[in-house]
């Protein structure tokens, strides 16, 4: 099939925009030069390219909301250059194993299915398992257990590991899978945060999909690698969140999934190695030396833990199975990708041959209706990579083939399919398939495949051969992969051979060189191969057939197709055989490279070597077109978005500009692929040959690309209205990515090109291509990016790669593939210059050979100036850096500069006579690739590769007039780390022989070495560089001894600044002499400055210097001195008068109040001041909350205010406001705020706490809170943790008529206080207080010192740190008033860097250290718990909390404060460590973590003590700090050099800013109202940003979360940690007390729940005599965790109703804390546990009705399970009693609210109503049910009576007996005679349930009579 071609409206042949010309016809093309961003990127495409200034030609008057069908029109390409597109990186790192973490939380579980279950959570990654707690007897078991899995493995491994959870029913022999839950890792990893918080795992059960849901766990999941910040994600805390809309499913996946069946059909495979590489068939060679054992080949299919095998086919390398394999699971699945593989069976062990992956997300698109579709594929072929198809098997082997690193051969193909269908009604609705594939099943079974039985490797339980496989899934619970169904299929449709065509893949050899001398000594050649076309080791099976397309005119290859080499290299046969394929290159033996003796090269100059290799394969290159027109797109939009970027970085303008016009310009190529998309859409859409997936995918591209452009054109409006080219930027590479995404074609049917070196028979080294890349196509712009261009590719050996540079040559090639009808158009892009030397593109064959027509003689000049940023290769922590320069046949080396990482060679190298063939423009426009490696000298053994990169030289001929080049930065690469920076420049000039031009001429200096020309090398200028030495910080042993007296140098173009010595480290770590400066000539050119590098050396004994460490800062664009701003002139001339304090010990003292009227005491602005109104809806200070005047609080009697609802005031029964309830307020607000609350470890345990609403509650009820007359009481009131407090007043002597009316009006708000006031908060941080601070480094950087070599292993940079350095770098240009003021400033010590520094001297502190609590800790113990305590270590002090250790918590809160006393510098770095207790043997450290409290306390933050929100004396939220806010504020004024604050009633002037806000407050039981400044200068400290020039946020009161790391586990995160640190200099005034944030002790409660009738039980047992139902029913009652407590009723023996009477009293005493609403359960978990652990449980309580069994076990009937904190009120009667009382949102009650509650509650069992009790509830404190005791039972105290009346359950028996059955309570079932009369009696008061009344004791007795036997009389007594 043709390509096809764009259905394009032409316009006029002549183009109306510059620089367009008609290029094709029909086609508008942009001129490749005119490309706007490509001279941007001046290495973008290698040669020069020049663009116009202004912005792009083509959009010239084009109007952004342009016309679609002129779009349509436009369409630019890709310059079309003669080379690819420059690459710097010339080699990519293998991927490594790497550590990962995996932490779960469980929480939860709800609507578990099944009756009475004793649930526990299984939890399975891989091969590990960990499991939680059993909790017994609860269908909502709650567990919040923490568990945390760690792995080492390739990312491609781990992230397609599955986690599984599984709810499992634990009975005493065997345990029972509730259901299940699975999600891939690289699920979880592509969420936000790597993470899922808060979400509900829906569980199902695989096995039986028609059971549907079976429950659901609510649970935390991350994924992290090391180095990943994890971040806290929201904590929902709602009791009643609404599980289907808080699944846990990635972001746009619906709530329901159904049951989908997905069927991989395996039809066949072609071009497997045919040989067995199995060990046995290895050992068989080795003896008979003949390999002739063929493979036995199985494909298996893993999917979602899930594994399927077709059956094994004998002995062929071209098996057909015709099998699929069918997995259920819910759909979208929760797993990225399918793995097929194909295996070799073996009798010792079975061989991977090839995997391949599919990714779901290529295969499908999940949007909603007619835009989506299902997982779709083929029938195509997949292809296969792994190991080299004859090599040996070997570690590196296995694991290409397995899948892991990038195949280096082409190891066969398979053609299978892929089709997903949904399942309407899980498996009892049938669908179309499975009736199709039900009888299959027993034609499969019988089917002999041999070997049966066989498991193949990594299969799990999926069974060998057929038989064992189609057995259906296997037991799920045992853990083992199940297996998939294997069906038989029908065979697709024979592919018309037909139809397939013959491709040539044509090449030519340009260069080699930098071929490795080792390989050198024996001729060596090229292989290249498609597929099995063109592999001279292993050639294929079959000849490619002639196509037999009348269009294919170049017959004339009259010699018989054979895949056959014409090298007598290898296979000895005579060259001059004729052939059509020629897959390989002559062989040649190298020459050495001139100036180098490691490389050697090919002599290529006259003759070009070409190659061709003819294959056959289905004509599906329309795929590949597309896929080539998108990439065409995205490489365009990429150079836009990475010049703009580029620009951006520099900080230069045009950015924006440029990025708009690449979004613009995107836009309209996108229109365009749309428009053709539309087309072959249309042309296309009946063709047999699309696959579902072509059609579909063309649909996708175009969606994608319609809601790409509308992303494109908001970001460019967003921008006009917000600003940003930040922001910009990010949007476009969101583009970027997603449109590479729809590069990638799935169904990829050629397979990739592969380049050999082959040396003596051997495969040496190999390059990967992609054959899209290199595919023809008429249009331009679907042809591959490499098709008809010269590619520099650098072969790399096979398998595992050392660090060291692993390129063994780098060939130049120009390759072309494509149909054998278009093979004319092979030479259509060669380069000028050359030309076929036989035949060519017009004759029969290919050409042999490509001829130089004429040869340039050109001179390379290398000026390498200097690097920066090199890799550290030697244990000093240093390199001995020397470039070697390649460049075709000639290499030339620097000089060695040794130690440093920051070289200046300052060198220019020379390569002479440089032959380059073509023509010279083609020279000028594209010259030959540079290579430069840099290496480290080492005076023993080889040298050590730091890293690589290629350049592009500028090429200057004779003809032109001489231009100097500029010197450039290009990145080096070491594998795929960064390895600092070049900076060089190259050129080549022209040599003629005519002495007319000549170049100039270069220095020569001493030993023979050309430096870099003047003309060259950067203008400098005159800088000077001042730095401040502050001092030396956490410096380790060197050489086994401790440093004790470091000096610094600091290195920079050349000198060296050198810093005073300490002369004692342990002393004193700061410098004695704080700055010096140092002049240096820099390049005028920022971007150009070289490296400042930072060196410290210890001076030991005999003047012996050590080095201690070095780092290097490549970038000194941050040290540039700017000035800083003008202080504002001073507001007042005058001195401002005295602050008045108000007498007392206080200010305010205590008591004062805001006044009602405050704003009348606001003087009047005079001055035309800068005013600031100081918000005042901050809660008023605490100390004067409960003293307003009488006055005041007497004028809200009378008023009506509403009843506030009930909040949990009553819950505390403390009537106290402490730190936790600040803590909690804040928590709740920061909820409120952003919606990603604080993470905390209290959350986990709230997954029922409400929001209440605000108001208080009525004292009436407090019998401990007494209000006396003129009395005020503070109350608590906690409100969702958010705690609330007002007044309540009551004044004595009212009338009893008022009482009332008091009653109602008590607790509620005053009304002159305004709304219901909230408490102080604090702020919550969720990562350290540095992050929200940038490290506190704005007054002094810290450098971080290394050592050492620096390697990719793990934990390496943390082995490499020496120490750190503080200081801080200023750097300015010289001019030639400032030279002479600089030595003026030198010599009176006036230094720019020092300004507003602190002298440097040693400072006493106290520093106060509160812990509060610490989450997800690593386990530490081997039952997944710890035990952890504190230890805190400040320099020599170290305080261990060993005897408070809290046991078996991963959540701890600690509630700790530690004071100590400090000197700075000598102790500054604190360490928070948190170890596990352990009773034998060492304690184990989980975590630490390190602040350094001098960057806190010098900082201009001012982080030694937060600002509070309010100003209080007293009380929760006291002033801590030693000054008072007006103090601070005049300090900083005058640290900052401002005027001091001017006070004045109302407001605080502060520079040119005037603060207004309250500052008059009335004392109680005064009238004159007092000046106090505290709280307005309060709310100024905390606007202190707004000053201008001094200006900065200083840091609040706050709870900061630092995260713990472990030395042993580098980079992972072992838990967090919530603390914060006070700091108060000693000379200042002393600070109050410390804050008691000690834990809240939990509160003793009592519930007491009388069990009083139950009614409409279903009964369970039926009488062997008469058959009648009956059940003898009991209850049982728990308090969930209180499992131990579990009470019961006595039983009601044979109610045949369903009634049952019992009166009888449960009694739970209980430990709670109410503003977290959890119940604490203090208990050892097993008998040999030394300590009780602490669990935090919700409030919930189990009530049971079981029927009672004698000889075997009872049997469970229903529950009910209530939520103490917000369950249904109780029905009145029975008849009201219904299941949906739990379920509907009806009306909800808190048993803390109402303390007593009664009615009607349904039982149910699984889901249905079972029956309905009776009961009461009451709620009483510890101290009221002491004063208050009663028995439990029906015992004393406060006896419940018995049932007061005995039920007689009458039953129908034979007349002629004339006895009656009576159950009589608590008894045994007698017989009793009795009379008429009484039988009319008893029927009488016995009929039916409705009517049924007690039998008067009187009429029992009467009737029973003289009958009873001797056991009868006894119980007559009884009765």
């Amino acid at each position: 099939m043709v390509p096809f071609q764009r259905e394009i409206h032409r316009r006029g042949s002549s183009s109306a925009v510059p620089g367009v010309k008609a290029d094709l016809p029909g086609y508008r093309v942009l001129f490749p030069e005119k490309c706007v961003w490509v001279s941007s990127m001046c290495a973008c495409a290698g040669g020069e390219v020049e663009a116009p200034s202004e912005a792009s030609a083509l959009l010239q008057g084009e109007n952004w909301e342009d016309q679609p069908g002129t779009s349509a029109v436009r369409t630019r390409i890709i310059p079309n250059n003669k080379r690819a597109k420059l690459k710097t990186c010339i080699q990519k790192s293998e991927g490594r194993p790497q550590s990962f973490q995996i932490c779960i939380n469980i929480t939860e579980a709800r609507q578990l299915v099944g009756e009475n279950i004793d649930p526990s959570v299984l939890l399975e990654i891989g091969d590990e398992k960990k499991q939680t707690s059993v909790q017994e007897g609860t269908n909502a078991p709650f567990y919040n257990e923490y568990f945390v899995f760690e792995f080492f493995a390739y990312k491609e491994v781990f992230f397609d590991k599955v986690i599984k959870l599984t709810v499992m029913h634990s009975k005493m022999l065997r345990s029972f899978s509730v259901g299940s839950f699975k999600v891939d890792v690289w699920t979880v990893y592509r969420q936000p945060g790597h993470q899922f918080t808060n979400k509900w795992a829906m569980l199902t059960n695989p096995g039986d999909i028609s059971t549907g849901v079976r429950g659901y766990v609510k649970c935390d999941i991350s994924v992290s690698a090391k180095g990943d910040a994890v971040k806290p994600g929201p904590k929902a805390s709602d009791a009643e969140e609404q599980i289907d809309k808080n699944l846990l499913v990635p972001e746009g996946f619906p709530s329901e999934r159904p049951w989908a069946r997905f069927c991989v059909k395996v039809y066949r495979a072609e071009g497997l190695p045919r040989n067995n590489s199995s060990i046995m068939a290895n050992v068989t060679k080795a003896f008979i030396g003949d390999n002739t054992a063929l493979i036995d080949p199985y494909v298996e299919v893993s999917f979602f833990k899930r594994v399927g095998r077709t059956s094994t086919q004998k002995s062929t390398a071209e098996p057909a199975w015709n099998e699929q394999i069918v997995f259920t699971e819910m759909f979208p699945p929760l797993c990225q990708r399918l793995k097929i593989q194909v295996w070799d069976e073996g009798s010792m062990g079975d061989v991977a041959i090839g995997t391949h992956y599919f990714d779901l997300r290529r295969i499908s698109n999940e949007q909603d209706g007619d835009r989506g579709f299902l997982p779709t594929f083929g029938p195509a072929w997949i292809n296969l990579y792994g190991s080299v198809r004859n090599g040996s098997i070997g570690d590196d082997t296995v694991e290409l083939n397995e899948g892991i690193g990038e195949g280096v051969s082409y190891r066969g193909r398979v053609y299978m399919e892929l089709a997903v269908e949904i399942l309407s009604g899980g498996s009892g609705s049938e669908s179309k398939l499975g009736r199709m594939l039900k009888p299959s099943k027993d034609a499969k079974a019988g089917k002999g495949v041999g070997k049966d039985g066989k498991t193949p490797a990594g299969g799990g339980g999926g069974g060998g051969g057929a038989g064992a496989a189609a057995g259906g899934a296997a037991d799920d619970d045992k853990g083992k992969a199940a297996a998939a169904e294997v069906l038989p299929v029908e065979s697709p449709p024979a592919l018309d051979a037909d139809n397939n065509e013959t491709f040539l893949l044509f090449g030519a050899l340009f260069e080699a060189t930098m071929i490795d001398r080792k390989i050198g000594d024996k001729p060596i050649s090229f292989e290249f191969s498609i597929g099995n076309y063109g592999n001279v080791l292993e050639p294929p099976e079959k000849p490619p057939p002639r196509s037999p397309s009348p269009a294919f005119r170049r017959r004339a290859l009259d010699a018989p197709v054979s895949a056959t080499p014409t090298s007598p290299l290898l296979l000895g046969e005579p060259a001059d055989a004729p052939t059509t394929s020629r897959s390989s290159t002559p062989p040649q033996r190298p020459l050495i490279v001139e100036g180098n003796r490691y490389y050697m090269h090919l002599p290529l100059e006259k003759q070009k070597p070409c190659i061709s290799v003819l294959s056959n394969w289905e004509n599906r290159a329309y795929r590949l077109h597309n896929s080539n027109m998108l990439d065409n797109i995205a490489v365009l939009f990429e150079g836009g978005v990475a010049s703009a970027a580029e620009l951006h970085r520099k900080s230069e303008p045009g950015a924006e500009h440029l990025l708009e016009t690449a979004l613009k310009e995107f836009c309209a190529d996108a229109r365009s692929f749309v428009a053709a998309a539309e087309a072959k859409l249309k042309a296309e859409g009946k063709s047999s040959y699309l696959t579902q997936l072509d059609r579909k995918r063309l649909t996708l591209c175009r969606q994608e690309l319609e809601s790409m452009i509308g992303d494109a054109r908001s970001v460019v409006e967003r921008k006009r209205k917000a600003g940003g080219v930040k922001e910009m930027l990010q949007h476009a590479t969101k583009l970027k990515q997603k449109i590479r995404f729809l590069v990638e074609e799935p169904q990829h049917t050629v397979p990739d090109v592969f380049v050999w070196l082959l040396s003596n028979n051997k495969r040496i080294a190999y390059a990967r291509l992609s054959a899209r890349d290199l595919l023809y196509s008429s249009s331009r712009e679907a042809r591959g990016i490499h098709c008809g261009k010269i590619i520099t590719l650098f072969l790399k050996p096979p398998g595992k790669r050392v660090a060291d540079l692993s390129v063994q040559a780098q060939v130049d090639v120009y390759l072309w593939y494509g149909s054998s009808s278009d093979s004319v158009h092979m030479l259509d892009d060669l380069p000028a210059g050359f030309s076929a030397a036989t035949g060519g593109a017009a004759s029969s064959r290919p050409p042999a050979a490509l001829l130089c027509a004429e040869q340039h003689a050109f001179q390379l000049r290398c000026h390498m100036y200097q690097a920066r940023g090199l890799i550290a290769a030697d244990t000093s922590g240093l390199s001995d850096p020397f470039a070697r320069v390649t460049c075709l046949s000639h290499s030339q080396t620097t000089n060695v500069i040794s130690q440093t990482l920051s070289p200046t060679w300052n060198q220019c190298l020379l390569m002479s006579r440089l032959l380059l063939g073509g023509d010279l423009q083609h020279v000028w426009k594209e010259p030959p690739r540079v290579l430069v490696e840099v290496y480290d000298d080492d005076a023993l053994g080889r040298a050590e590769y730091l890293g690589a990169t290629v350049v592009v030289p500028e090429v200057r001929l004779a003809s032109d007039p001489y231009a100097p080049p500029t010197l450039e930065y290009s990145p080096i690469h070491c594998g795929s780390l960064p390895g600092g920076d070049l900076l060089a420049a190259f050129e080549l000039l022209q040599m003629q022989e005519s002495a007319e031009w000549s170049p100039p001429a270069l220095e020569k200096q001493e030993g023979g070495i050309y430096t870099v020309p003047a003309n060259i090398r950067p203008v400098l200028s005159t800088f000077r560089l001042e730095v401040l030495f502050w001092g030396m910080r956490e410096l380790k042993k060197v050489q086994l001894l401790s440093v004790d007296r470091p000096q610094v140098f600091i290195e920079c173009a050349g000198k060296t600044l050198r810093s005073s010595v300490i002369q004692k480290y342990k002393s004193n770590p700061n410098f004695p002499t704080l700055v010096d400066a140092i002049e240096l000539e820099l390049p005028e050119n920022e971007h150009l400055h070289p490296p400042l590098s930072i060196t410290v050396v210890d001076w030991r004994a005999f003047g012996r210097s050590t080095l201690v460490g070095n780092h290097v800062i490549n970038n000194l664009k941050a040290f540039k001195y700017a000035p800083p701003p003008a202080l504002p002139a001073p507001t007042q001339t005058h001195r401002p008068p005295k602050v008045t304090e108000p007498p007392g010990p206080s200010t305010p003292p205590e008591g004062l109040c805001p006044s009602a009227g405050d704003t009348t005491m606001t003087p009047p602005l005079t001055d035309p001041d800068f005013l600031i109104t100081v918000e005042e809806d901050a809660p008023p200070p605490e100390e004067q909350l409960g003293k307003k005047r009488a006055g005041e609080a007497r004028s809200t009697r009378g008023r009506s205010t509403k009843r506030k609802k009930r909040t949990i005031a009553d819950e505390s029964a403390e009537c106290v406001i402490d730190w936790w309830s600040k803590y909690y307020a804040s928590r709740d607000k920061r909820a409120k705020q952003d919606g990603s609350p604080f993470p905390q470890v209290f959350d986990k345990a709230l997954p029922y706490q409400g929001l209440l609403s605000d108001g208080i509650d009525s004292l009436g009820k407090h019998s401990d809170i007494r209000v006396t007359a003129a009395n005020v009481d503070r109350l608590v009131i906690p409100t969702s943790c958010v705690e609330i407090f007002c007044l309540v007043t009551r004044v004595g002597g009212e009338p009893d008529g008022d009482k009332r009316k008091k009653q109602k009006g008590r607790g509620t708000l005053d009304p002159n206080l305004g709304p219901a006031t909230k408490l102080a908060t604090l702020e919550l941080y969720s990562k350290e207080l540095e992050a929200e601070f940038a490290s506190f480094n704005d007054w002094v950087n810290t450098y971080e010192l290394f050592r050492g070599k620096a390697n990719e292993e793990e934990g390496a940079t943390e082995g490499r740190f020496v120490g750190k350095f503080k200081g801080r770098f200023c750097l300015y240009k010289m001019s030639e008033d400032n030279a002479q003021d600089s030595d003026q400033d030198t010599d009176g010590g006036d230094f720019r860097v020092s300004r507003g520094i602190p002298p440097n001297g040693l400072v006493q502190v106290l520093v106060r250290v509160y812990i509060v609590s610490a989450s997800n800790l690593h386990p530490a113990d081997p039952d997944g718990k710890a035990d952890p305590y504190v230890v805190l270590r400040l320099g020599k002090n170290e305080i261990k909390d060993r005897d408070n250790y809290i046991p078996k918590q991963l959540n701890p809160v600690f509630g700790r404060s530690f004071e100590m006393q400090a000197t700075f510098p000598l102790e500054s770095l604190l360490s928070v460590a948190v170890y596990d207790h352990d009773l034998v043997g060492g304690d184990d450290l989980i975590g630490e973590t390190r602040i350094d409290l001098e960057n806190r306390f010098y900082s201009r933050h001012r982080a030694t003590c937060g600002l509070p929100t309010e100003y209080s004396l007293d009380g929760y939220n006291a002033w801590r700090d030693g000054l008072k806010p007006s103090e601070l504020l005049s300090k900083l004024c005058r640290d900052h050099g401002l005027e001091e604050p001017l006070f004045r009633p109302g407001r605080i002037s502060v520079a040119d800013k005037v603060f207004v806000g309250k500052t008059c407050f009335v004392h109680e039981g005064e009238d004159e109202p007092l000046e106090s400044y505290e709280h307005l200068s309060l709310k100024v400290l905390q606007r202190w940003a707004e000053i201008p020039a001094v200006g900065c946020k200083l840091v609040p009161e706050h709870i900061e979360t630092r995260t713990l790391f472990n030395k042993d586990r580098p980079g992972m995160d072992q838990g967090q940690v919530q603390m914060w640190v006070d700091m108060f200099p000693m000379d200042l005034p002393p600070p109050g007390p410390s804050v008691d944030i000690s834990p809240r002790k939990p509160k003793g409660y009592e519930l007491r729940i009388i069990i009083w009738n139950t009614e409409d039980v279903i009964l369970e047992d039926s009488s062997f005599l008469t058959g009648q139902q009956s059940s003898d029913i009991y209850i049982k009652g728990w308090l969930k965790g209180l499992e131990d407590d579990r009470q019961e009723t006595d039983v009601h023996y044979n109610s045949l109703t369903g009634e049952g009477n019992f009166n009888w009293r449960f009694v739970f005493p209980f430990s709670y804390l109410p503003a977290e609403k959890v119940i604490v359960v203090s208990k050892k978990e097993h008998i040999f546990s030394l300590d009780k652990s602490e669990q935090k449980l919700p409030a919930i309580l189990s009530l049971q009705v079981w029927d009672f069994e004698t000889l075997s076990s009872d049997d469970f009937l229903g529950t009910v399970e209530l939520d103490l904190h917000g369950f249904p009120r109780g029905a009145k009667t029975a008849k009201l009693c219904k299941a949906d009382m739990l379920t509907e949102g009806t009306e909800r009650i808190s048993i803390f609210q109402q303390k007593r509650a009664r009615g009607w509650w349904p039982f149910a069992k699984c889901g249905e109503l079972t029956g309905k009790v009776e009961a009461e509830f009451h709620l009483l404190t510890a101290e009221e049910a002491e004063k208050n005791c009663v028995g439990r039972a029906r015992k004393e105290p406060e006896p419940l009576p018995k049932p007061n009346s005995l039920l007689l359950s009458p039953v129908p028996v034979p007349q002629s007996t004339g006895h009656v059955l009576l159950l009589v309570r608590q008894s045994v079932q007698v017989f009793l005679p009795l009379g008429v009369a009484e039988l009319q009696e008893v029927h009488h008061h016995g009929a039916g349930a409705a009517h049924r009344r007690a039998v008067p004791r009187s009429a029992l007795l009467h009737a029973a009579g003289s009958h009873f036997s001797e056991d009868s009389q006894r119980m007559r007594s009884d009765l």
